[in-house]
C-alpha cells in the first residue's frame, strides 16, 4: 500500500457552487493487496455527489461526520438518511448520488480491486493441501 502522508486536498467544484474535497490516503501499491484506494471525502453543506459506479469496482462508504442522504439511481429510485459511523457499501456499476446536510459531511471511501485483477494474484496465504514429499 502507498500511504499519502501529504495533507493537501484535490476541489471538486459542482455546477459552479459545491465544493468537495478529497484527499487520496493509500493506493494499491503491493501485490497481495485488495483494496484498490482509500480516499477522505469532504462534502460542502448540501453539496451533491454524483457517483457513477464501476462496473469492476465495489466501494464501501464510512461516514466520519454527517448527517448527509445517499440515493440509488434506477427506478425506482431509492434512499437512506446517514449519519456518524453509518456504512454505505455500493455494489459494483451502482450509481449513488450523495447529499451534505447544512453543515457539510466527512467520509472515508474504500475502493476494492476489480475481480479482473484480483483473481491473477496469488493466494494470499499459502496451500497447505497439498502432500509434501
Amino acid at each position: 500500500m502507498i500511504i499519502n502522508a501529504s495533507r493537501r486536498t484535490t476541489a471538486v467544484h459542482t455546477d459552479g457552487r459545491e465544493t468537495i474535497r478529497i484527499r487520496c490516503l493509500a493506493r494499491r501499491g503491493m501485490l497481495h493487496s485488495e483494496c484498490e484506494a482509500v480516499d477522505r471525502v469532504s462534502l460542502a453543506p448540501h453539496a451533491h455527489y454524483d457517483l457513477v459506479g464501476r462496473a469492476d469496482a465495489e466501494t464501501a462508504w464510512y461516514v466520519l461526520r454527517g448527517p448527509l442522504t445517499a440515493r440509488w439511481t434506477g427506478a425506482p429510485p431509492t434512499g437512506a438518511e446517514l449519519g456518524d459511523d453509518d456504512l454505505l457499501l455500493a455494489r459494483a456499476a451502482q450509481d449513488i448520488i450523495l447529499r451534505a446536510g447544512p453543515e457539510g459531511a466527512e467520509l472515508l471511501c474504500l475502493t476494492v480491486t476489480p475481480t479482473a485483477v484480483t483473481r491473477h494474484l496469488p493466494p494470499r496465504t499459502p496451500d497447505m493441501t497439498k502432500d509434501r514429499t
